[in-house]
């Protein structure tokens, strides 16, 4: 099912004794310049609630369960992401949330930058008079 807004990535999970997930080109359509990983969030809480300007993202949750809730300031769509080689690629401009934490989940992120804070859109109506005019 081809979508808009979820753009997902699939990576190779090799079984051997155990499995083997490769994140790799041609799976992540980017150079990783920085790979960081969410735990231990609280049941109820939400992440994210930000667009970056330049940084492109893939993100997989490699333990337990989450929903991202994705916006482009057009439409909004929601995914559950439940499968450790199976991960959401957020384009720049993309508003997303991740929520529905499970006790125990794992999200782990690339980025094709390096942490900037001037990266950031924070602030919803800001995000909307950037992205969702025209």
């Amino acid at each position: 099912m081809t979508n808009k807004l979820i753009k997902l990535v699939e990576a190779p999970a090799i079984l051997t004794d155990g499995t083997l997930v490769q994140l790799q080109s041609p799976e992540i359509p980017f150079d990783v310049k920085r790979v960081y990983f969410i735990y231990g969030v609280s049941v109820g809480a939400v992440r994210g609630a930000h667009t970056h300007k330049e940084t492109v993202q893939a993100l997989f949750c490699i333990q337990g369960e989450i929903v991202i809730a994705l916006d482009d300031g057009k439409k909004r769509e929601k995914i559950l992401l439940n499968k450790p080689n199976v991960g959401v690629l957020l384009e720049p401009g993309m508003w997303h949330e991740m929520q529905d934490f499970k006790k125990d989940t794992i999200l782990l992120v690339l980025a094709s930058e390096k942490h900037e804070p001037k990266d950031y859109v924070k602030n919803y109506e800001d995000f909307l008079n950037l992205y969702a005019k025209g």
